[in-house]
């Protein structure tokens, strides 16, 4: 009986050893397959140049409740957002007669990007949710004041969608 318990301790012990090493090389794999997520939307991508808008997705909300929405998709080599390195731009919106543009100044930090205009000295918060050598995608929230109701104050919800320009 003895030399029974002594190889079944022996067989125990070496099962245990080998659940213990697989069970090692699990977690092993496990924390080398993570990886830190980039801080930047796209390490080396620059959002300077010229970027033509291809999609705008809008949603209006009165007191949290949804009461419009609209996406457009039909733009024209005039309809782009233009960003210098110097921290200027312009944005380009085709219109009947001739091109429309505003200009603007910008900032970005990470996946941040805060646009100012003469009219917005405080800047309007925006997010890049994209960006690549060839698309940009970014997302902005803004209240506004309803034109049916100046006492009424609205969220609009924007995704911008744009391709790099050649």
């Amino acid at each position: 009986m003895l030399k029974t318990n002594v190889i079944f301790n022996m067989k125990k012990d070496v099962i245990m050893k080998n659940i213990y090493l697989l069970f090692s090389l699990f977690l092993l794999i496990c924390l080398n397959s993570c990886k830190k997520d980039s801080t930047s939307p796209t390490a080396n991508v620059s959002i300077i140049g010229k970027w033509l808008k291809t999609k705008q997705n809008s949603k209006l909300f009165n007191s949290g409740v949804q009461i419009a929405t609209f996406t457009k998709t039909n733009y024209t080599a005039d309809d782009f957002v233009q960003y210098f390195s110097d921290g200027t731009g312009y944005t380009s919106r085709s219109t009947a007669t001739s091109p429309s543009l505003n200009e603007f100044n910008f900032t970005v930090n990470g996946k941040n990007l805060t646009l100012f205009t003469t009219a917005d000295k405080t800047g309007t918060p925006q997010t890049i949710t994209n960006l690549s050598e060839i698309n940009l995608s970014i997302h902005a929230e803004s209240l506004i004041i309803d034109p049916n109701n100046l006492n009424l104050i609205e969220n609009e919800i924007d995704d911008y969608y744009y391709m790099k320009a050649n």
